[in-house]
């Protein structure tokens, strides 16, 4: 049944928001001839926006985050949508300062992961006391505040209003979608690096992300959300844009050629069938053979178009492997990771990244340092300085000392187990939406552990389906934790 229309929800469609979105738009345009004047115009629009309606403002945000616009400033990039948060923490702050200091808190530390999120943060502040890069540590912090204080408490700020969350999911949907057919166009005209190449005519695509593992995250973290929708939720939503949205997904993540992307959205379809299993065994062979088909199609697709050469530019220089070899190769590089040049060299970048915890295990690096730490020790064998430690639990030990890696395990296991509750506990009184959006959230939380082994994925534009998964869950935990049932 649809939700009720609320005074929020018709803010969004509001004839006045046309006057701010206009602005908006303009100044975007101008920026790109004008640079700064467009972006005082777009801001001007953007701030006028969020003061009429923070969801339409949050939805801008979405949309904006994985395209790197911004600039530079002291070798650390500032993108339109840091700046875009910053307006819609003020709006949220001046919305809720009249609730004092708990209701605040209430507000932008969500009662599901609170604890271990303020651990992650104490463990950030205090390793400015031994931090390589003090200025660095500083900008990292404030990403972390804008990442899972601020935007997290923007989209759980929608509640329980259905309509609300699927406008963020369809603005995810949408620029995940539009990141993806621009990844295609990479890979089918090979318009990427020598070192990307695959299949011989073909290059990773990439996105505008400028690293293939990024965009296979950006589609494999979103994959679980657009599946679960569209197999569990109710009727009334749209089917045709979500089977555009799933298959893109997939595609997507299937483009990147990433390891990492592959298996995570394996983990995150299996964990995600056994949850459905045990609580709507009904729905579990639909969801099954979109879940497991969809992605087999994809695979099969980029095989063939992995025959076609529209370049004419192949360079064979021994990363041609085609779709069927590169996931032979994910099996074969944990048996014999040193025959892996990937493989071997995350083992010397881990490696090092160990070697920086034994020797900061209290305070690390400073957050965000460890590229500085294997700079000045670089392991012999190592390629290239990474800019982080390809592993985020290794990461956080390395910057923040052995409580990153609690706190890692700590925060993620908050997500998990929230939304499994949920599910659960709650299954009698979840309706439809809420049961397939949470289960979606559960296989994005997945997809990000699992990826997270071999990568480190918390950046503009990346991370926001997971920001969004998360803020549903919490807005879900807040709901029935108050007693409610509807």
């Amino acid at each position: 049944m649809r939700a009720e229309v609320t005074k929020i929800q018709e803010q969004i469609f509001a004839k006045t928001m046309w006057v701010p979105l206009i602005i908006v738009a303009l100044g975007a345009v101008i920026a790109i001839r004008l640079g700064m004047v467009g972006a005082l115009i777009f801001f001007v629009g953007y701030i006028w926006l969020a003061t009429l309606s923070l969801p339409l403002a949050a939805i801008l945000y979405i949309l904006a985050a994985p395209f790197p616009i911004g600039m530079i400033l002291h070798h650390h990039k500032f993108y339109v949508a840091d700046f875009m948060a910053i307006v819609l923490a003020i709006k949220l702050f001046l919305a809720n300062v009249h609730k004092g200091f708990g209701g605040l808190v209430e507000t932008f530390l969500p009662k599901a992961f609170r604890l271990p999120l303020l651990f992650l943060l104490l463990l950030s502040v205090l390793s400015l006391g031994e931090s390589l890069s003090r200025f660095g540590t500083v900008i990292k912090i404030l990403e972390y505040i804008e990442f899972f204080v601020v935007m997290v408490a923007v989209f759980r700020n929608a509640g329980t209003d259905e309509r609300i969350w699927n406008g963020y999911f369809t603005a995810l949907f949408l620029a995940v979608s539009a990141v993806t057919v621009y990844g295609l166009y990479q890979f089918l005209f090979q318009l990427g690096p020598v070192y990307n190449i695959v299949d011989g005519h073909h290059v990773r695509a990439t996105g505008f992300f400028g690293q293939p593992n990024v965009f296979g995250a950006f589609n494999d973290e979103t994959f679980p959300l657009a599946l679960a929708l569209l197999t569990l939720g109710p009727r009334y939503l749209k089917k045709g844009w979500l089977v555009v949205a799933t298959v893109l997904t997939a595609l997507g993540a299937v483009l990147s050629y990433s390891r990492g992307s592959w298996v995570a959205d394996a983990a995150a379809v299996f964990f995600m069938l056994v949850l459905v299993a045990v609580t709507k065994p009904k729905v579990v062979k639909m969801f099954a053979a979109y879940g497991i088909g969809i992605p087999i199609l994809m695979f099969l697709a980029v095989f063939f178009l992995g025959k076609t050469d529209l370049s004419h530019t192949a360079l064979f220089i021994g990363a041609h492997k085609n779709t069927i070899e590169r996931l032979k190769t994910t099996v074969t590089a944990l048996l014999n990771p040193q025959g892996h040049f990937d493989t071997d060299q995350r083992l010397l970048i881990w490696k090092s990244a160990l070697q920086a915890i034994r020797q900061h295990p209290l305070l690390g690096v400073g957050l965000g340092n460890f590229h500085l730490f294997i700079q000045q020790h670089p392991p012999k064998g190592l390629a290239a300085v990474p800019p982080m430690a390809h592993d985020l639990y290794l990461e956080w030990g390395a910057d923040l000392g052995v409580g990153g890696i609690l706190a890692a395990l700590w925060f993620e296991w908050s997500w998990i187990s929230k939304a499994v509750s949920i599910i659960r506990q709650k299954l009698p009184v979840l309706n439809e939406y809420g049961y397939a959006a949470l289960m979606g959230a559960f296989g994005t939380a997945v997809a990000f552990i699992v990826h997270n082994w071999v990568d480190f994925l918390i950046d503009q534009g990346v991370i926001v389906p997971l920001l969004i998964a998360l803020a549903f869950i919490a807005a879900q935990y807040e709901h029935y934790r108050n007693g409610s049932v509807s």
